[in-house]
């Protein structure tokens, strides 16, 4: 897990699950973020991070190989007013995708090659007013999540290995911020989001490869921003978000558990799960 500091700390903290439990929280003191970090599994094996830089909008990257995170590098060439996302897809090759920056609300893209992330590329056909969520589909397809720019409904789309799919919308659900994807331990992906206005509870469902079931929600959990979604070394889907009374981490695992606070650790922002 890494998240964003509370207040003024903009490091980004990250910590660990066993299986049971949660490591100490551990500051990474050579990175600042005004939004939530990303994380996804790279090509060689090693935890991707991308994040948006404090002092600057560009996005920044790292790697993880079990024991080091190695030295954030800038990716100079793109600018987001938000949070980067990462997946990985059913070739294993990691993906990025962010929201432009300022009145460039459509979405941007690139892909990692194990050494360099490729060109970015813009998706002129959808727009979003935050960050856009990945995850690998159980087709092996990569999915992509978003909130509507001239809208708060949810949108997807499935990327091939070669082409994005049309942009769908899902007009039965509606959220103020991003949408969270992760896949389960059967190759599942599961979208879970916080409702839109009042409605802080955080809202869950499944896709079997063609269709979204129907949005549940899970009334025991709200939340003032996006939750997070990842496979947990057990194989079980685990979920992670920031209390809505409260800025504490809280987390549960699928399907679904109660709720557990971290106590120890704080956010302003959502925090981000990676396998």
């Amino acid at each position: 897990m890494a998240w964003r500091g509370m207040g003024a700390d903009n490091l980004i903290w990250w910590s660990y699950f066993d299986g049971t439990n949660w490591s100490s929280q551990q500051a990474l003191t050579d990175r600042r973020t005004e939004a939530a970090p990303a994380l996804t599994r790279g090509t060689n094996g090693r935890l991707l991070m991308a994040w948006r830089g404090a002092a600057d909008n560009h996005i920044w990257w790292s790697q993880y190989d079990g024991a080091n995170w190695t030295a954030p590098q800038a990716l100079n060439d793109r600018r987001t007013d938000g949070s980067p996302a990462l997946g990985t897809g059913a070739d294993g090759t990691p993906v990025m995708a962010w929201r432009g920056m300022g009145a460039d609300n459509l979405i941007w893209w690139s892909y990692f090659d194990g050494t360099n992330w490729s060109s970015q590329q813009a998706l002129t056909d959808r727009r979003t007013e935050a960050a856009p969520a990945l995850t690998r589909g159980s087709n092996g397809r990569l999915l992509m999540t978003w909130r509507g720019a001239s809208d708060n409904h949810i949108w997807w789309s499935q990327y091939n290995g070669y082409s994005w799919s049309a942009q769908q919308a899902l007009n039965d659900r509606r959220t103020d911020v991003s949408p969270a994807l992760g896949t389960g331990a059967d190759g599942t992906p599961v979208m879970a989001w916080r409702g839109a206005g009042p409605d802080t509870l955080i809202w869950w469902s499944y896709f079997d490869g063609t269709n979204w079931s129907s949005q549940q929600a899970l009334t025991d959990r709200r939340t003032e921003a996006a939750p997070a979604l990842s496979r947990g070394a057990d194989g079980q889907l685990l979920m992670a978000w920031r209390g809505a009374s409260d800025n504490h981490i809280l987390w549960s695992r699928h399907n679904w558990s109660a709720p557990q606070e971290l106590y120890d650790r704080r956010t302003d922002g959502a925090p981000a799960l990676g396998f």
